[in-house]
């Protein structure tokens, strides 16, 4: 592993909120990713990312300048540090009063997806623990997603992070079985560690879940390897399992995917080949060769195994201090509806599609929804077919209609 230092002129990436993350702010701090894990979408040359993406760890050495400066021309102030460049540098006694906190509006992901902040090279730079520094100096809730036990290195910050808003570290997890872990995730943390992680995580009060994604076809997807990490992640008291299948895109991500294959398992090689012979741009795979094949869904068998066992279908939505939250919690509600409607139940686009719009405003919605008059709130440009679900939450402070869809969607796939 090659370690090269460089100053970045970018780190933040605004992304809109999702079942995925609930995060609109992502940091960047690394460019390659020393676990070279053979199904990583970050290969991809969509990226931008270098040739030697796996042994040549470019790390934005700015990056903590960075994010404050993007913090200070948001407007918000470092309270736990030295100076703020505010007049309580001045008049200390105003630093511990109520109205001088700040209102953090969105989630620090710390973290670009592709990635990871936590991969060998952070034990020398440390530059993920300065970014939650700074998070922690200035009052804002973190999220963390990781294949690295390292990441208890900073468990002490995190908890401080936690207690004062929020703070959730979740974990890839992919295959139960160790040697066939190792062949597709050769340097990150074994699976068992990362469970022994969440399970040191929960017990001190920090969010965690897992990211079942990707879903290998024919290898992650067996009922033997769901069960076991579904399993395991209700024995270490996980909040929740995001399940999701493999994207291939075209190009090397695809290319070293499949000479995986063909070096390891070989027999699954012609299954691959037909699967994602589509080449679709995005890396989604043929959906006829999958229904000739008579697979499912691991979304749907991962809604099935959660149902059964009490864990989530994604994190809950920490709602920051400063937004609206009653919109947020209507918004969080229509992305489930949607989810359930769109991969479950494989209902209609349209519908879909109008939940996920309507979900989008009103993330963004500068009024409380809820305080709309009656002509107001028919104005709105949302889909009448939304309406009701909108009331009955204003009403009822809950969604009756998910509780109930969500019972329909188990029993439908469990027929």
């Amino acid at each position: 592993m090659r370690i090269e230092k460089f100053i970045a002129k970018s780190l933040i990436r605004e992304a809109r909120p999702s079942l995925f993350s609930w995060a609109e702010i992502y940091l960047n701090p690394y460019q390659g990713c020393y676990h070279d894990c053979k199904y990583c979408d970050g290969k991809s040359e969509g990226y931008y990312m270098h040739e030697d993406y796996a042994d040549r760890i470019r790390v934005k050495i700015n990056a903590p300048t960075l994010l404050e400066q993007f913090l200070k021309k948001k407007g918000f102030v470092p309270i736990r540090g030295e100076r703020t460049s505010t007049l309580v540098d001045y008049l200390p006694s105003l630093k511990g009063q109520a109205d001088f906190h700040n209102k953090a509006p969105f989630i620090l992901y710390i973290g670009g997806g592709v990635c990871d902040v936590y991969q060998p090279a952070e034990r020398k730079v440390r530059i993920t623990q300065k970014l939650l520094q700074i998070a922690h100096d200035y009052s804002f809730p973190v999220m963390v997603l990781t294949k690295n036990k390292s990441v208890l290195r900073d468990l002490d910050l995190l908890k401080k992070i936690n207690e004062d808003n929020y703070a959730c570290v979740n974990f890839t997890i992919t295959l139960s079985e160790e040697k066939m872990q190792k062949i597709f995730e050769p340097r990150a943390s074994t699976t068992q560690e990362r469970f022994r992680a969440i399970k040191k995580l929960r017990e001190e009060g920090i969010h965690s879940g897992v990211y079942f994604y990707p879903t290998l076809p024919f290898i992650g997807d067996t009922d033997e390897n769901m069960e076991a990490i579904y399993n395991q992640a209700k024995a270490v008291d996980a909040e929740f399992v995001y399940c999701w299948g493999l994207t291939l895109k075209p190009g090397r991500s695809k290319n070293e995917f499949l000479q995986t294959i063909e070096k390891n398992l070989p027999s699954f090689l012609p299954k691959y080949r037909k699967l994602y012979a589509n080449n679709d741009k995005y890396g989604n795979l043929d959906e006829k060769q999958f229904k000739k094949m008579d697979l499912v869904w691991p979304e749907v068998k991962g809604f099935k195994l959660g149902y059964e066992r009490g864990l989530g279908y994604t994190a809950e939505h920490y709602i920051p201090e400063g937004r609206i939250k009653i919109n947020l919690q209507i918004s969080e509600v229509l992305f489930k509806i949607a989810y359930i409607k769109a991969h479950i139940l494989r209902n209609s686009k349209t519908e879909v599609r109008e939940l996920h719009q309507t979900a989008m405003f009103l993330n963004t919605f500068q009024q409380d929804v809820s305080k709309l008059k009656v002509e107001e709130f028919k104005k709105l440009p949302i889909a009448r077919s939304v309406h009701p679900l909108i009331s009955e939450f204003i009403k009822e402070g809950k969604s009756g209609y998910l509780e109930k869809l969500e019972d329909e969607a188990y029993n439908v796939i469990s027929k």
